[in-house]
């Protein structure tokens, strides 16, 4: 059974091992197979945005990691600011703390076969139900544009702040979604998920 994590400098002390697993498997996905950043000889990948301000999903089937990603308020710097502060060729570059990037997500390569779909929609919900909980409005940022038809079978309400851009040969774009309850419903509907996904949540990140 799938168990849901949210990880912040409030509570990270009862997560270390969990930690060292995401950023190892961050490591695996983004520095071995993808080749976007450097090897690092600690065999952990964390970038600039890594502060005491993220907020860490952290999906766990068991003792083996399965999925993850990065959540940080847009009015500090964070990736879209500093490394693709272009590409909102649209719309205003989001610098609210009520609006969070959301970003460095991935599931571990064996884990990505038909039931891929059911994890990324589990993880849309439990970053909705985070969201909610802490009162974000709007929660984006750089995403892979072959996602926009999943967040469009489930009503998302999408805001495009910019034209796809070129990444390693597949067009990304600025997206920005409205955080509401009933995005969380229809993620967890098809997730398959009943109920919240966390019995409690750490307190919001550093500012």
């Amino acid at each position: 059974m799938m168990q849901f994590h949210f990880v912040t400098k409030a509570n990270e002390h009862l997560f270390q091992l969990e930690l060292d697993q995401f950023f190892r498997a961050r490591h695996a996905v983004y520095a071995e197979e993808l080749g976007w950043v450097p090897r690092s000889p600690d065999g952990l990948e964390i970038d600039q945005f890594d502060t005491a301000s993220a907020a860490y999903l952290i999906m766990m089937d068991g003792n083996e990691f399965v999925a993850g990603s990065r959540l940080i308020p847009t009015h500090l710097p964070h990736m879209l600011s500093e490394v693709f502060p272009a590409s909102c060729d649209l719309l205003p570059m989001p610098r609210n703390p009520r609006v969070m990037e959301w970003t460095r997500g991935f599931i571990v390569p064996h884990r990505r076969d038909k039931s891929s779909v059911r994890i990324l929609a589990q993880a849309c919900a439990a970053v909705m139900e985070y969201c909610l909980h802490h009162g974000y409005t709007q929660v984006g940022g750089i995403q892979d544009q072959k996602w926009v038809p999943l967040w469009t079978k489930m009503g998302w309400s999408i805001h495009k702040h910019g034209s796809p851009i070129d990444i390693d040969g597949s067009p990304w774009l600025p997206i920005y979604f409205d955080v509401s309850e009933q995005a969380m419903l229809a993620a967890r509907k098809l997730g398959r998920i009943e109920g919240a996904v966390f019995s409690t949540l750490p307190d919001q990140q550093a500012a």
